[in-house]
């Protein structure tokens, strides 16, 4: 190996470093920036003058070694009639056209792989992507564009699709040679496809904490779940509410939010149930469970608790102001978060931090 190319700078961010590792284990570099500032990624074949890729050999490489030809705008490449070009396609010697690899996607199997922390999926909560900061909190991105596919078609997305399943597979088989999952048939629809890849993740999170006993992944997963529930059920219970088939104590508003607090502990009870998780407290996880105020005079009851952090769903913003996040951080437990879990509809959820 060229140790100079698999030197990670120092000063990098815990995300930029777990990128410039993941694409390591991938390929066993790690880009490289010429002295003008252009990065040269690991595809052999990029255009000197700027950087950029091309699907075979080109740019001025292709005047010194023979004609270029372009896969997809021509005839070549993947699929009848060309191709799609990604400038994230990788060119393959020997391969008649670029071999397609969304962000967080897995390799063949004869690339360089195998550990099980190298994924382009946040696996942290300080890694999920931030949009900006809000008084309330650090506001989150949204997470269901894991696979960033633009552009193919059916066919195409359900190769990608299901060569991720097969990694998660794996990724799990690796840390739990005994895991089963159930039998299925890998679903035909987008949706279908995306929910088998958000199960076998979730399940891939637990294993991750039976195993190497990592919460990390697991809070992830907690988010993207809550964040899902949580965006149906506004659009349910909206509909339930304007064909009056929602009970209404007080308010609409707080009819709605009573809904969605429901369906996202059912579904989180249902998610856990499934992977074989406790969740009735006392452990590292708990589902609407008492956390105990410090002076034993009281207590609050979060949604979802992942061992030193809170998960908590709301209609309105919720700040540190407030006197039910104040006391989650006072309390017992000493967080060191909460998450607040809000539908997108209402301006999504957002990360507060203990104050250091």
């Amino acid at each position: 190996m060229n140790m100079e190319r698999a030197w990670i700078p120092a000063g990098v961010s815990p995300a930029e470093r777990r990128r410039l590792f993941s694409i390591w284990i991938r390929t066993g570099r790690i880009p490289t920036h010429r002295d003008d500032g252009v990065e040269l990624k690991f595809n052999p074949w990029h255009d000197p003058r700027d950087g950029r890729f091309t699907s075979g050999p080109g740019g001025e490489a292709a005047a010194r070694d023979g004609p270029s030809e372009r896969v997809g705008e021509g005839g070549g490449g993947a699929g009848e009639g060309g191709g799609v070009v990604r400038s994230d396609g990788v060119y393959r010697p020997g391969e008649p056209g670029p071999t397609l690899i969304p962000i967080g996607a897995p390799e063949p199997p004869e690339t360089r792989g195998g550990n099980i922390r190298a994924f382009e999926d946040p696996m942290t909560l300080d890694e999920l992507p931030i949009l900006r900061d809000t008084p309330a909190g650090a506001l989150l991105a949204p997470l269901d564009g894991f696979l960033n596919i633009t552009g193919p078609g059916a066919e195409i997305r359900t190769a990608l699709m299901r060569a991720q399943a097969d990694k998660i597979l794996a990724d799990i088989k690796a840390l739990d040679p005994n895991f089963v999952y159930q039998s299925f048939q890998f679903p035909s629809t987008e949706a279908g496809q995306r929910r088998l890849i958000d199960d076998l993740r979730f399940n891939r999170a637990v294993v991750m904490m039976r195993v190497k006993g990592d919460l990390g992944p697991l809070r992830v997963e907690a988010v993207r779940t809550m964040q899902q529930i949580a965006d149906d059920a506004y659009v349910d219970g909206s509909a339930r509410l304007a064909a009056s088939a929602l009970p209404v104590r007080l308010h609409e508003r707080e009819a709605l939010g009573n809904f969605i607090d429901q369906e996202v502990r059912r579904g989180l009870r249902r998610r856990f149930n499934a992977a074989g998780v406790v969740t009735s407290g006392g452990a590292q996880i708990a589902v609407n469970r008492r956390e105990y105020l410090s002076e034993g005079s009281g207590f609050r009851i979060p949604d979802l608790r992942i061992g030193d952090v809170f998960f908590d769903v709301s209609l309105s913003e919720k700040r540190m102001s407030d006197s039910q996040v104040r006391q989650f951080f006072e309390g017992r437990s000493r967080p060191s978060a909460v998450v607040i879990v809000r539908p997108r509809q209402e301006g999504g959820s957002y990360i507060i931090r203990r104050a250091k």
